[in-house]
């Protein structure tokens, strides 16, 4: 290859980059705002409202997406790194096992409430855009604590159901002391769950135990 060829090709390639750097940072600036439109206007934000957040006309916001699915997605792990920033404190915790559960299930409903038409939002998208820090915590405690034993994806799929459809079901019938008897029923219901699932396995946990988390496994 010439000296011309090989420069041509890289100046082809830093253009390329720069494209998809560009092109990258637009799904960004879309997914942020349709998260502003759906806390605003709610889960059913129209393409309008997305638009206009974005400074973009209508027809220009598929462009950087394959379809509405795929910016529904997108929107949905946003909401849950969202949502995964505000229970990240409560991952580092020491305590027993049930105390622990009840400290991740009230941040969440704390989240909830202020940020309910995109809890919403990613409810309705399904166990697929739960928070993984959800399966990443219970395998750091449980790692410290000796157990080498990762939840199944179906039990972890009935638990992020389980506090969802609770979590949605307040939301509809709003009730301030409902919600701290919501946050207790859930985190008793959630860890009975998962001891039942470390019992069948053999692994009974001692409810009463003080748990500290690996922190290697969760920075």
């Amino acid at each position: 290859m010439t000296e011309a060829a090989t420069r041509s090709d890289t100046i082809a390639g830093r253009r390329n980059a720069r494209d998809s750097d560009a092109r990258e940072r637009r799904r960004r600036e879309i997914v942020d705002a349709a998260v502003l439109a759906i806390e605003e206007l709610g889960s059913d934000a129209g393409l309008g409202a997305v638009a206009d957040r974005a400074g973009l006309p209508r027809p220009h916001v598929y462009r950087h997406f394959t379809g509405k699915d795929d910016l529904d997605k997108e929107v949905g792990r946003q909401a849950g790194r969202l949502l995964s920033a505000w229970i990240r404190p409560t991952l580092t915790a020491r305590g027993t096992p049930p105390d622990l559960v009840r400290g991740v299930i009230g941040r969440v409903l704390h989240w909830a409430v202020d940020h309910p038409h995109l809890y919403r939002f990613r409810a309705r998208l399904g166990p697929s855009q739960a928070v993984p820090e959800f399966t990443e915590a219970a395998v750091a405690y449980l790692r410290a604590a000796g157990y080498d034993a990762q939840p199944p994806a179906h039990v972890v799929a009935s638990v992020i159901g389980l506090v969802d459809a609770g979590v949605i079901w307040w939301l509809d019938h709003p009730d301030d002391e409902g919600l701290e008897s919501l946050g207790e029923w859930l985190a008793a219901q959630v860890w009975l769950v998962l001891g039942n699932m470390l019992d069948r396995i053999g692994r009974p946990l001692d409810p009463d135990a003080e748990l500290a988390p690996a922190p290697d496994l969760i920075d």
